[in-house]
C-alpha cells in the first residue's frame, strides 16, 4: 500500500498516448520468425523539463525529452508518440510504495529505428 494516493492527479493530465510494442520473436519449424509490431493506446502525462531541472541534470536530459507519469509501468526502450512527437522510453523510477505511480524519462526522438 502506497503512502499517497496521485492516482487522480495523474489522470487528470493524462491524455491518450500510442506504445508500439514488439513482440518476441520465435523459433518456428527450425526457422526464427521476428515479433511483429504492434499498437496500443495507453494513458499517462507527458510533462516537459522545466529550464531550472535541465540545467540541474546537466546535459542528461534536452528540451526534447518529456517526464512520463503513469499509473501503469513501461520497459525501458518502448516507443511511445503523441500528438506527432516521438520518444524512447529511457530511464525509470518505481515511486508505487509511496505514491501508486510509475515516473519515467522518454528522450525524444526524430523516428523510430
Amino acid at each position: 500500500m502506497s503512502i499517497y494516493n496521485f492516482e487522480r492527479l495523474i489522470k487528470k493530465y493524462s491524455g491518450p498516448i500510442t506504445v508500439h510494442i514488439k513482440t518476441e520473436g520465435q523459433w518456428v519449424n527450425g526457422k526464427w520468425v521476428e515479433g511483429e509490431e504492434k499498437t496500443e493506446t495507453r494513458y499517462a502525462a507527458l510533462i516537459p523539463f522545466d529550464i531550472k531541472t535541465m540545467a540541474q541534470l546537466g546535459g542528461l536530459v534536452t528540451n526534447a525529452d518529456v517526464q512520463l507519469y503513469s499509473l501503469t509501468p513501461f520497459s525501458h526502450g518502448d516507443k511511445i508518440e503523441k500528438n506527432g512527437h516521438k520518444y524512447i522510453v529511457d530511464t525509470s523510477a518505481d515511486f508505487t510504495q509511496f505514491g501508486n505511480f510509475y515516473r519515467y524519462i522518454a528522450k525524444g526522438v526524430s523516428s523510430f529505428d
